[in-house]
């Protein structure tokens, strides 16, 4: 029987997103962050679509309520078979659909997981083991896909939009801006709020709809690949990410300096890890914080970041909603000390707070 799937909201605008997936020539090869590439010593992977006869990049048409970092690596999976993490975003796509709505689509820069087998270790496990299971496409939908260097891909791709994406990812090859670091930064779950709480403000648990959240966010940290985190001890930070964990069976270390009693002492502390892990360029990693912290822990990242973009961050108080994340895209240089913000986003969870002061 054909799997269904939640049907979008009716609306004037079609949400969907898609990846651009690259590996090297050479499947030896690893990346380095920094690393500046010839787009000729890459591979790109592209779809052909028979109802349209179309070569074009693999994408799809978000679900209701889906979050669209979700829908990408779904689609992904989906229309190739191939597992991906996404890294940095690339230029949003918009075009006018027969039936009068506008098509809006997401794409992000899109690495390999590395294949394992279930209950194995290696690259890509943790990734891997949060993924939900997804029904392969059927041969009318795609019918082939086909890896091909980048000169057969600009001959092959139907759409002048999608050739600009593939100019967009080749010149951050060239530039040494295609393999990135990933940071997020996420508020904790919606939690029983400090007024009805008799209890120590270090146990003050999760919601129901906190709980909901926490699940919900296992879909985000996985989208990015994200292999490690480091949280403030305190339960409602720890409940947050305790579904991830156990799924994942990935490291979450708990720094006490990230505690709200820690970061009224004294900042410097928190806002010294923050720059470590931003100079580190190690495996996609995310912090998950209290709300009062989070403009001190921003601060280190727009040091680092180029004026214009600064206006992708928060400016005010709730600075993020509850289970909400903040992910910086860091470009390296050749010194360790070289390093750059080059894309901020924020991602939240399918399961809104609407109030997210707790």
């Amino acid at each position: 029987m054909p799997r269904t799937r939640p049907a979008p909201i009716p609306s004037r605008l079609v949400r969907a997103a898609g990846a651009l997936v690259w590996r090297f020539r050479d499947q030896t090869r690893q990346a380095s962050v920094g690393e500046r590439i010839d787009p000729a010593d890459i591979e790109v992977l592209l779809v052909h679509r028979p109802q349209y006869h179309d070569w074009s990049w693999p994408k799809g048409k978000a679900e209701a309520n889906e979050p669209l970092v979700q829908a990408a690596v779904r689609e992904v999976e989906e229309e190739t078979g191939v597992a991906v993490r996404l890294g940095s975003p690339l230029t949003t796509q918009r075009y006018r659909l027969g039936s009068g709505q506008t098509k809006e689509v997401h794409y992000w820069v899109g690495t390999v997981l590395p294949a394992c087998l279930e209950g194995e270790d290696g690259p890509g496990a943790i990734a891997l083991r949060t993924r939900r299971p997804v029904t392969t496409a059927s041969a009318r939908e795609i019918d082939q896909t086909r890896w091909v260097g980048t000169r057969r891909a600009d001959s092959l791709l139907t759409r002048r939009g999608d050739r600009r994406l593939l100019s967009e990812l080749t010149t951050r090859a060239a530039q040494g801006r295609l393999v990135t670091s990933t940071l997020a930064v996420v508020r904790h779950a919606k939690a029983v709020s400090r007024a009805a709480w008799t209890g120590d403000e270090d146990t003050r648990p999760l919601t129901r709809l906190g709980s909901r959240q926490a699940l919900d966010l296992v879909d985000l940290l996985s989208a990015f690949g994200i292999e490690r985190a480091v949280c403030s001890p305190w339960l409602r930070c720890t409940r947050t990410l305790g579904p991830w964990q156990q799924l994942s069976g990935a490291r979450v270390d708990v720094a006490p300096e990230l505690t709200e009693d820690a970061m009224v002492a004294d900042t410097a502390p928190a806002v010294a890890l923050v720059h470590s892990l931003l100079l580190a360029g190690a495996e996609p990693i995310a912090l998950c914080v209290h709300r009062p912290g989070i403009p001190s822990l921003m601060a280190p990242l727009l040091a680092r970041t180029p004026s214009p973009l600064r206006l992708a961050y928060p400016d005010a108080s709730p600075w993020l909603c509850t289970a909400e994340m903040l992910l910086v895209h860091v470009v390296h240089g050749n010194g360790r000390d070289e390093v750059e913000v080059g894309w901020v986003e924020r991602h939240g969870t399918r399961t809104k707070d609407v109030l997210g002061q707790s």
